[in-house]
């Protein structure tokens, strides 16, 4: 019985450890010691190093979400019969909603191109200040970049930066 009762703790002491290590965390201790830990710290000095996936995955959301209501708009500008025949008032009305809808989709599209530059910042600085970097491969594994890899990645993340920054 107490076999049972210690297994179920451990269980679910790692079950709450491996919820919370999807992250990386920064901090200074009052030595002034730099710790890097999977788990955030009680401090309130924290510099996020590697955002856990749930973080990551909301901010390419919002990047596909603004990208899906440009398409929407950019269909929407197209004229059709029922429009020229609709009223003036009814029509002014539809062109400020237009105008409102593309406004919005423009201040969308200017945030997730925002993120999209503060990505590649960082993932770029990573690159170069790096000789030797890591991936998690589709195993769950880590696998080390060979040189060649992570030059072509350079040039590309600054590709990136050159087109949205």
């Amino acid at each position: 019985m107490r076999t049972v009762i210690a297994t179920l703790f451990l269980s679910l002491g790692l079950l709450a450890a491996t919820a919370q290590a999807d992250g990386i965390y920064k901090w200074v201790d009052e030595d002034g010691v730099v710790h890097f830990t999977s788990q955030p710290p009680q401090k309130k000095q924290v510099e996020v190093v590697k955002a856990p996936r749930s973080e990551r995955y909301k901010k390419w959301q919002e990047e596909q979400q603004a990208l899906v209501a440009q398409r929407k708009m950019s269909t929407a500008g197209k004229p059709n019969e029922e429009t020229s025949s609709v009223a003036p008032q009814q029509s002014s009305r539809d062109d400020a909603e237009k105008n409102a809808a593309k406004a919005a989709t423009e201040k969308a599209e200017i945030a997730a191109r925002a993120q999209r530059c503060r990505s590649a910042q960082q993932r770029l600085q990573e690159l170069e200040s790096h000789a030797r970097v890591r991936e998690v491969d589709a195993s769950g594994g880590y696998r080390v970049l060979p040189e060649e890899e992570r030059q072509q990645r350079i040039q590309q993340t600054r590709q990136i930066l050159q087109n949205n920054c």
